[in-house]
């Protein structure tokens, strides 16, 4: 096992184990959740709510979208959460 960084995006790395042979990785799980904790932080944004025709919208910056492949026409499943609205893209 030979010691290993990885950049995880928006400037965030994970130290980990990798084994060159099988291509195995052990990442200690306190290191991943600080890091995925602090990815999910930056990636937050605010974004205004529009008017569409008679309903309301959002606009998702690209760089969201992108990361969750959203596209024009694909469905979103909206759940109501006992702290705010979480969206889910539909598989």
């Amino acid at each position: 096992m030979k010691e290993t960084t990885f950049d995880v995006g928006y400037n965030l790395e994970v130290n980990a184990l990798h084994c060159a042979r099988c291509g195995f990785n052990v990442t200690e799980e306190q290191a991943l959740n600080t890091v995925l904790d602090k990815l999910k932080e930056q990636m937050a944004k605010e974004v205004r709510i529009i008017e569409i025709g008679t309903g309301l919208g959002i606009r998702f910056p690209n760089e969201i979208a992108k990361h969750f492949n959203l596209k024009k026409g694909k469905e979103i499943l909206v759940k109501p959460e006992k702290d705010g609205l979480k969206l889910v893209p539909a598989q």
